[in-house]
Formats: C-alpha cells, sequence, structure tokens
C-alpha cells in the first residue's frame, strides 16, 4: 500500500460454511495512482467477476460551500467590529452569542470543503475476495501423504516405547518389596546347598 501512497480503511475477513475464506478491503488511493492500483490488483487476482467504477462531479457543490463561507467570513468580520464598539453589557453579549454561532457556522462548512477536497483527491476501492480452492487428484485413488504417515508412525514407535519403560519402571518399583524378598529367600537357599554339598566333601 505504501507503494500507492494509499491507506487501509476498513478490513475483514470471515469463513464460510465450506471453510473457504472470503474477504472485504477497502483502501484510499491518491487519484494519481488510481489507475495503476486497479491494473496491479487485477493481475495479482486468478479470476476477475466483476469490475465497476463510478465518479461524482463535486464542483458544484463545493462552489457553493465556498460562496457560504465568503459570507460567513463577512458576518463575522462586522460583528467582530461592533464588538469593538459595544458599550453596554447587553450589547456585548448579543454580539459575543451571534459571533459564536457564525464562526461555528465557518468550521462546519470548512470541514465540509476539507472532506470534499479530500474525495477529491483520494479515490475509495473496495475490493471482495474469495479464497480459489485448487482440487488436486488423488494418485490412482490412494492419498500418498508420505511425510505425514511417517511422522504419524515415528510417534507411535516412540509412545510405544515409553509406555513399554514406563511399564518396567512401574512393574519393578511396585513390587520392590516381593523382589528383596524373593532375591533373599533365592540367595538363602543357594547359600544352604552350597554348605551341604561342601559337608558331603
Amino acid at each position: 500500500m505504501k507503494e500507492y501512497g494509499g491507506y487501509i480503511v476498513d478490513s475483514n475477513v470471515y469463513k464460510d460454511n465450506d471453510d473457504k475464506l472470503h474477504g472485504q478491503l477497502t483502501v484510499r488511493i491518491p487519484e494519481k495512482h488510481f489507475q495503476k492500483f486497479l491494473n496491479d490488483a487485477e493481475n495479482e487476482a486468478i479470476d476477475v467477476h466483476e469490475r465497476n467504477v463510478s465518479g461524482q462531479d463535486i464542483t458544484e457543490e463545493y462552489v457553493d460551500l465556498e460562496s457560504r463561507l465568503k459570507s460567513k467570513r463577512v458576518v463575522e468580520e462586522r460583528l467582530l467590529l461592533f464588538m469593538k464598539d459595544a458599550e453596554k453589557t447587553e450589547e456585548l453579549l448579543k454580539i459575543s452569542s451571534d459571533l459564536s454561532a457564525i464562526q461555528e457556522e465557518i468550521e462546519t462548512i470548512v470541514g465540509k470543503m476539507n472532506y470534499l477536497e479530500n474525495q477529491t483527491d483520494y479515490s475509495t476501492v473496495e475490493l471482495l475476495m474469495d479464497e480459489d480452492t485448487v482440487i488436486v487428484p488423488q494418485v490412482e485413488g490412494k492419498n500418498l501423504n508420505t511425510w505425514e504417515k511417517t511422522k504419524k508412525q515415528l510417534a507411535s514407535s516412540v509412545n510405544f516405547i515409553l509406555a513399554a519403560a514406563s511399564g518396567l519402571i512401574v512393574f519393578f518399583i511396585g513390587n520392590l518389596p516381593i523382589i528383596v524378598i524373593v532375591l533373599l529367600v533365592g540367595l538363602g537357599v543357594y547359600l544352604l546347598i552350597r554348605r551341604k554339598k561342601e559337608g558331603k566333601s
């Protein structure tokens, strides 16, 4: 967007029931880059379904605002002169109130003129975008996700090894007292048999 000197006014992205992405983008583009932006945007798109370009002549409205602004400025100047010559407090308050109203009207007119100038300097472009889904046919009716299958098989193997190791550790620690007793009994029997053999010798 910096390339065109424009800016984004509004953007929205959403999914439909088929999980397809749709987007809406409203941008403001300087009038001198308007056509280039349209051409570049269309070149980036896979398909352009519709293109509408419309304009509005605001010259008459702008000239009317200029005329009204000049009239209000004249009234403002007169009220400022009257305020300098006012001697009574009542007159001063009345002139001050009228002056405040005129200045408020002037600010409103200037705001409208600035808006119209901005409208002529920039063009509003609204883009509606749809995600393009590419369907790739399966090879001989089979889904060849080799890498995904490899990762799943590796994960299954690792999980099996960890589960087996965990089972052995649990079995050994959980049955440690019994194992110790069995070992002690076995050692006692072994020593007893060995002594008998040595006595016979």
